[in-house]
Parts: structure tokens; sequence; C-alpha cells
């Protein structure tokens, strides 16, 4: 996990994010006398209803965040005053076996490589098979081998009962997931 630290300006509601980006961990808000609010995450069509007129003469303290695009994340309701932010991420590797990271990995490799070696060889077996000449049911089964490993490797990060429908949009992967009332 990486921190960056900024500060949200008065009547602005877009922050900057990293260039290195990859997923928001958690965002915080510390105000000149040190109190410290943790925003939420949500859907920017959330943000739209929940803060449909955002002016500098509606403010108050954030309470919630989205991903803007590919440059911004938008805070709602825009900042009241000047706030100091931290925001844990995970950063975007260089490379798959990126190993001159800052601080350095325990294991040479990244996630992906270290746990999902499957994943990342039935992708490249799909991609290059396209250049090589051979049996159509070779390509078939490297198909649905890459297939079978993108679905374990997206259950995974889904994860089981962590949805929320104002936060994370429409569910995108069917998931076998118990019901509440199993668990006792």
């Amino acid at each position: 996990m990486f921190y960056a630290t900024s500060n949200a300006i008065i009547g602005n509601r877009y922050v900057t994010i990293p260039d290195d980006l990859r997923a928001i961990r958690y965002v915080q808000f510390k105000d000149q006398d040190g109190n410290q609010y943790y925003l939420e995450q949500r859907d920017t069509s959330f943000m739209a209803e929940y803060y449909s007129t955002p002016s500098t003469s509606a403010v108050d303290i954030p309470k919630y965040y989205a991903n803007w695009d590919e440059t911004f994340w938008v805070v709602a309701p825009t900042p009241d005053k000047t706030y100091e932010i931290t925001l844990a991420y995970d950063k975007e590797p260089e490379t798959i076996t990126d190993t001159t990271s800052t601080p350095a990995p325990a294991t040479a490799g990244t996630y992906l490589s270290n746990k999902y070696q499957d994943l990342l060889l039935y992708a490249c077996l799909v991609n290059a098979y396209g250049y090589l000449k051979g049996p159509t049911d070779m390509l078939q089964y490297y198909q649905s081998q890459y297939n079978e490993a993108i679905e374990s490797y997206a259950i995974e990060q889904i994860g089981q009962r962590r949805r929320d429908e104002y936060q994370d949009g429409e569910v995108r992967a069917q998931l076998n997931v118990k019901p509440p009332s199993s668990y006792k």
C-alpha cells in the first residue's frame, strides 16, 4: 500500500490522483484542528443524485468520494475549508515482474505473477495462438482454461458479501453467495 498527501481547497470538489494509482484503499481528510474524517467511496451516479448542485455556496465537510476520470476524483459536498488529504492506494506496477519498486518487494514479481500464474500463462497462450497454425481444439482448450482462471481471479477480487450497489454499481459477475441467515 502506498500513500499520497495533498490539500483539498475551499470550493473545489476535484482532487488530482497520483499517476501510478491502480485502486484507492481509503481517503482521509484532516482539518486544521486535527479532526479526521474518512470518506466513503460511491459510484458517480450516486454523487450526481446526492449532490446535484455543486456550487461554491453549498459547502460542507466532505462525506463521499468517487472516481471521476483518469486524472481526478470528486468529493461531495464541496469542501468548506482546507483539509489535508491522505490517500492510501495500490500502485500500478511498472511491469508484471517489477523488482525495483520502493519499498522492495519480499519476492520478485507482482501479485498477479506470483498468485495467478495460470491466468498469465493462458492469457499469453490465447493471445499467441492467433499467430500460430494449429488445431482449433487447442485454442478452445486454452480459452476454456483462461476463462476458468479469470473467473477464479474475479471472484477473489470482487469478494463475497462486500458489494454495495451505490459504491460499486452493477454486479458484473454472478457470485454464489450464502444468504446472511446461514452464518450463525
